[in-house]
Parts: C-alpha cells; structure tokens; sequence
C-alpha cells in the first residue's frame, strides 16, 4: 500500500545502570555542583518518544531519571525536551533541544556528561562532549544537539514512502490415512515486509555524501552527520544482537507511534552492501530509490 508518510527506522541500545547522565551547576544555591542519574537497565531506543517513567527513549530515559536526581539532591531543576526544526525548509526530522528550568535562582547549568562507556554524547545526537548550553546562565538553559541520535534513521522531505507490503509465508502439509482421512498442518507461519523510499538525496544514502556540505543542504543536515546515512542505519543494524530487533515507524506523526519490529534474515543481502537495494534515478541532483525486507518479529 501507498503510505505518503515520513516513515522512521530505530535501533535498540541496551544499557545498564553503569550508564549515568550528569549535570555540573555552577553558583548552587545549595553548594551543589554536580547531580548525577543511572538509567535502569533494560532496552532503549533513539526516536521521537519524550520523557517519562516508561518511555523506550533512551534520551527521554536519562532525562526522567535527572528529573529525579535533582529532585533528591534539592537543586530541583526540571529537564524536558522539544524537537530541533530548522528555520526553513527543508526540515531534518529526529534532533532534540534539551532545556532545563532552574529550580533555584542560582543554579546555572555549565556542561551535561555522559558516563559509564556504554553509549557517548554522540550517540544521543550531541556534536560535542561534554554538551554545553547555548547560554548557561539563561533559564531555562538549553542544549542544542545538532545531529540524529545513533541509528535513527528518517525519512527526508524531499523523499517518498511509496509502499510497505506484508507477505504471510508458511508450509503446509497434508496427510492421509489409510481410511482416507486427510489431515493439514501449517508450520512456520512468517511474515516478511518490504519498503519502498523514493527520491532518497544522495546524503540521505551514503555517509560519503553526508560529509559533503552541498549534499546535505538538500536534506537539512549539518555535515558529518551519520545518522543521516541509510547505509550508516544498515551498518548498525548489522551489529545488534540477535534477540532485539528494529523499530520502523510508518508515520512519525502519528500520535500513537505505532510500530512493527524487523529482523532481516539470511537472504537480505542488502544487510552486506546497500549497493543491490538502492538505484541511482538522478545524477544531478544525485537521487537514489530504495527497497529494503526483513521479517517481521
């Protein structure tokens, strides 16, 4: 079926509490100056999910748990998060702005840490580590995090969701007995989806081009940013264990965030090289079509 939606694709991050988010105030009305959470362990994602006690957000996550450090340590400041959209089209869906609003007068925010060695700033879409506030003494301060979080992949503007087809496979056998009953089994019933893009820039394929500044000015990134790469998402997706799988979200406007998890098995090929699933349609402009399967969990 056609969608004519701005689809999404996110991979699972497993964490344990030895991951921690930090926070380091300056001038704290408490004589506070750092506050740190651990997240609990469990699976976590980069997508468009905000802050709460059960989001699968991974960056909503660490934020729910700092809401709750510094409530405990008494600096109180509240931490949210709104999506980054640029000042004109075209717009790059899957940035975050994190803003915390002072709790005391004089807690004024200078850096945020990530720590642990589970997952980097840079995993949660930071282009720098520590992050630091575009202004540490306003209120609320806020964190500009200019790229996609890691394997979060979206939908361009410029591109097309023209079609995300499921087909039911199974085997199924028949047997009969000598007074002539016929008995049928079906055995590993499965289902296999596949998706189409259409009109995927160049940067929005290869990280190659992601790098170049002219590439990524036709899909609103900043340059380098791997997130913005199809093939960075397959390379990813390449090395996630065996009992999570992908999330694809067929409209990321949908208030429900409904989703379908994928698992590409042995005959994916694309899962080796996207060369075989991508078509070059345009040179210049460079534009690709694309045409992913994997079954579904």
């Amino acid at each position: 079926m056609s969608n004519f939606t701005t689809c999404a694709f996110s991979l699972p991050f497993k964490l344990t509490s030895s991951t921690q988010i930090k926070v380091t105030l300056a001038d704290s009305a408490i004589g506070a100056t750092t506050v740190t959470a651990s997240a609990v362990a469990g699976t976590y994602f980069n997508n468009f999910e905000t802050i709460g006690a059960l989001t699968p957000s991974m960056l909503g996550h660490l934020l729910y748990q700092l809401n709750n450090a510094e409530g405990l340590a008494t600096t109180f400041g509240v931490w949210s998060m709104v999506e980054t959209t640029n000042a004109s089209d075209p717009q790059y869906r899957g940035r975050w702005t994190l803003r915390r609003a002072q709790g005391n007068a004089a807690d004024d925010v200078t850096q945020l840490e990530i720590l642990g060695g589970e997952i980097t700033l840079a995993d949660l879409g930071s282009a720098v580590d520590p992050a630091v506030p575009v202004l540490a003494t306003a209120d609320p301060a806020q964190f500009l995090f200019a790229r996609r979080g890691a394997g979060h992949w979206v939908l361009p503007q410029a591109g097309l969701l023209a079609s995300t087809q499921e087909r039911q496979r199974s085997i199924e056998t028949a047997t009969t007995s000598p007074d002539g009953t016929t008995v049928r089994d079906v055995y590993g019933s499965i289902t296999r989806k596949r998706i189409e893009l259409l009109s995927l820039p160049g940067a929005a394929v290869y990280l190659h081009y992601a790098d170049d500044a002219d590439h990524c000015a036709i899909i609103g990134c900043a340059t380098g940013d791997p997130a913005a790469a199809l093939d960075e998402l397959r390379r990813r997706w390449c090395l996630i264990d065996d009992d999570v799988a992908c999330r694809f979200y067929p409209d990321i406007d949908d208030a429900a965030l409904a989703y379908v998890e994928l698992r590409p098995g042995a005959n994916d090929g694309w899962m080796a090289s996207l060369d075989d699933a991508v078509e070059m349609i345009s040179a210049g402009p460079l534009y690709f079509d694309a045409a992913l399967s994997a079954f579904k969990v």
